[in-house]
Formats: C-alpha cells, sequence, structure tokens
C-alpha cells in the first residue's frame, strides 16, 4: 500500500469513530415529545380510596400521569391496559415508574371507585378523584381539557378529554408526552431510555 492510501484509510477510520461516539452522545430518539428542559408543574393532592396522595411522595420515580374516567368506552381502557402491558415488560425496573389516573369524572367517580378501577390495569397503579373544584384545578395545572356531555335517556353521558399521557421525571418536572395510540413496545423503548439518563 502507498502513503496516500494509508492516509485515506486512516481518515475513513478516524471519521467512523468519531461518527460512533457523536451518535453515542446524542441524547436517545424518544417516541414520544420530549419537553427540553423539562417543565416544573408543581405539586398536587388528590384523594385514593386509601386517603390523600400528593405528586410531591413520588419525587425519585418517574410518573404517568393519565386523566380519563371510569365509564370512558374506549380510550382510556386502550391507554392504562398498553402502560400496564409497557411496564410488564420492564421487569424488576417497573418500580422506577408510578402510573396515576386522575378522573375528570368526580360526579361519578369517587376516590374508591377511581381507586378500583386503576388497580384492575395494575396493583401499582394508583387511582384518584376528588371534589369539581379539585379535579378541575390539578386539570388545569397540566393543560388538560375535559367537557361533560349531554346525558342520554338513560341518563349515561361521555365525558370529552384530552387523551394523552404525561410522564414526569424523577424531580416531578413534565418530561415526556406520550399521544393516545402508541404501541406498547414504544412505550417501553422510551421508558428504557429515560430510566439511562
Amino acid at each position: 500500500m502507498n502513503r496516500q492510501t494509508l492516509v485515506f484509510a486512516a481518515l475513513v477510520l478516524l471519521f467512523l469513530a468519531a461518527l460512533f461516539v457523536y451518535q453515542t452522545l446524542l441524547p436517545p430518539s424518544m417516541n414520544g415529545s420530549a419537553i427540553d428542559p423539562p417543565a416544573a408543574v408543581g405539586d398536587f393532592t388528590l384523594q385514593s380510596g386509601q386517603g390523600p396522595v400528593s405528586l410531591a411522595s413520588f419525587a425519585g420515580k418517574y410518573v404517568v400521569l393519565y386523566f380519563g374516567y371510569t365509564s370512558c368506552p374506549d380510550v382510556c381502557p386502550t391507554t392504562l391496559a398498553a402502560l400496564r402491558e409497557s411496564l410488564s415488560r420492564l421487569g424488576d425496573r417497573a418500580a422506577e415508574f408510578q402510573v396515576i389516573f386522575i378522573s375528570v369524572d368526580p360526579q361519578r367517580d369517587s376516590p374508591e371507585y377511581a381507586s378500583v378501577y386503576a388497580a384492575r390495569f395494575g396493583p401499582t397503579f394508583i387511582g384518584l378523584s376528588g371534589s369539581q373544584a379539585e379535579v378541575d384545578a390539578v386539570a388545569r395545572q397540566f393543560g388538560i381539557f375535559y367537557q361533560l356531555n349531554p346525558p342520554d335517556d338513560s341518563g349515561f353521558y361521555t365525558v370529552d378529554h384530552t387523551a394523552t399521557t404525561l410522564v414526569l421525571d424523577r424531580q416531578g418536572n413534565l418530561a415526556l408526552t406520550w399521544p393516545y395510540g402508541l404501541q406498547p413496545d414504544q412505550i417501553t423503548e422510551d421508558m428504557r431510555n429515560l430510566l439511562k439518563k
């Protein structure tokens, strides 16, 4: 090999090594929408079937917040089932995440009923509710829209609501959002990327 070929080969190897280092240092791409830098959202307290629960009590864990209602026919159970499946794929590291379901239908969903509903999807899932004013305040705090629709002849009504899942980092800041319909493998991948931080 002549000197020119050796120099070219060395430059190619140097470029490949630099590319590898660059890609290693890049933050992982997320399936959800990352909030960078994470946004401070503040604390809140709502009621579970076992008593008051404050967001601040989960410092050190990732908190997955989902706002919905227990009579929801489709979006809410689908989302909570996807979260359950995603966490099951994490094994022991699932304990580093806390799923909290907050009912936006406090007229029908007592704290006890919200707790029972959430636990159907996972034994560690927490269900919360409160007075209308308390739920309104927390929904506003996180930018969650909801609206009760007119009841049908039997008195049953649905609730339109934001279907986005919110992920708070270990310090309680909003770090990531997942749109409705994200698949469990995509959620698990994002969870694993969060755990690398």
